[in-house]
């Protein structure tokens, strides 16, 4: 889902449009529709319907509230301008200077994903804010009321996903817990997919041109792309949007008074999913950094829901569309209501995470590596995929 918007075609890219005075670049995926005096590019897929019978609300939109992951452009022939329309949590960084607006490369100004930005037909771009995060509920919910409120959303996700798409569905298990959860809400709803039992990348022109560009991206460093429309499903971002990156980990335990640190070498931890990954220094590091102790709850989690919504991973590649249906700021804040003391299995082992896949699918977590982002990931896939 990559474009540039400027006064010339970027030659990197793949397929050019003209939009009133802006020549718009872009990656393979992207489809024209007009509506009255505008004209839109879109690609991506919207949660509650087939993203085509929306454009008409997405366009007359003030500010983005469905959920999905997708990008319209929008031109408007009366005024002349053009504005980016995206989901409510946009999955993508939007980078301008005086010369272009893109999501490829880094210019001298970044929108947030608060941001709402209209171009002008001299370039000149006008930033507006919206409340991405809204409000926060602080009451406490144990793991059982987790379960069931995680389960709820993923379900409605799930099916309604289901009952619209309209490309292959592909599935790559990875080894990793949120790939697992993913698939397991997939599978309990549809055997309509292709499980996918190899790294698999085609090349197609934009891939070809951009391919160290892109790779400075960590999450398009191990992608897989199709040249022909499909559907690939995604555990990203579950770290960040379950309360297992240890940054907001850090932050939300301090304001407890608590420290990973203090628990990370101590039974049953030792054996959790997540001790490798949070014995590397990096991330002791940041389980090592200090939190002003006068920040209300209010704040510091919204400080939290601040990062998370603008740590941008996945936004398609070409005719391959990403499903991240975990990309929800509203499953993060029901993470951010679990006490304390009922929050470490989740931090530590995923333990929430793994009580979705066993209700979905009984034994399945037994494919889940020992740990997390270890060098052998796949090894307890060797039976699911028919190698004893």
């Amino acid at each position: 889902m990559f474009f540039s918007i400027a006064s010339e075609y970027k030659n990197n890219f793949s397929y050019f449009y003209d939009l009133g005075p802006f020549q718009v670049s872009t990656d393979a995926g992207w489809n024209f529709f007009r509506i009255g005096q505008y004209q839109c590019l879109y690609k991506g897929y919207a949660d509650s319907n087939n993203i085509v019978t929306l454009l008409d609300e997405i366009v007359h939109q003030d500010k983005p509230v469905l959920l999905g992951n997708f990008c319209v452009l929008v031109y408007n022939a009366d005024l002349n301008t053009l504005k980016i329309k995206t989901d409510r949590y946009r999955s993508f960084p939007i980078y301008y200077d005086d010369t272009c607006v893109t999501n490829l490369l880094r210019t001298e100004h970044i929108a947030w994903a608060d941001s709402l930005i209209e171009i002008n037909s001299d370039l000149g771009i006008t930033e507006t804010k919206f409340d991405i995060i809204g409000d926060i509920d602080t009451s406490p919910l144990d793991v059982d009321q987790m379960v069931e409120k995680v389960n709820a959303m993923l379900e409605e996700k799930t099916q309604n996903f289901i009952k619209h798409v309209d490309k292959p569905i592909k599935t790559f298990l990875s080894g990793g817990v949120d790939s697992l959860l993913v698939y397991s809400y997939l599978q309990r709803y549809t055997d309509q997919f292709e499980l996918v039992k190899c790294q698999h990348i085609d090349y197609d022109e934009f891939w070809l041109k951009n391919s160290g560009t892109l790779k400075s991206y960590w999450a398009y460093s191990q992608i897989h792309h199709w040249n022909d429309p499909c559907i690939l499903t995604s555990g990203a971002p579950g770290d960040e949007f379950m309360l297992r990156s240890p940054t907001t980990i850090n932050m939300f335990v301090r304001h407890y008074n608590k420290n990973v640190l203090d628990l990370i070498d101590l039974p049953p931890w030792t054996t959790s999913l997540h001790y490798t990954y949070f014995k590397r220094d990096k991330n002791l590091e940041a389980f090592a950094q200090p939190i002003d102790s006068t920040v209300s709850k209010e704040q510091i989690f919204w400080e939290m829901c601040n990062m998370v919504v603008n740590d941008w991973q996945h936004w398609h590649l070409g005719n391959t569309l990403t499903w991240t249906p975990l990309r929800d700021l509203e499953i993060f804040k029901l993470f951010l209501r679990l006490p304390i003391e009922q929050s470490w299995g989740q931090i530590f082992d995923s333990e929430i995470s793994k009580k979705l896949i066993e209700n979905n699918k009984p034994g399945l977590t037994q494919l889940i590596s020992d740990q997390k982002n270890s060098g052998n990931p796949l090894t307890n896939l060797c039976e699911f995929y028919g190698h004893n």
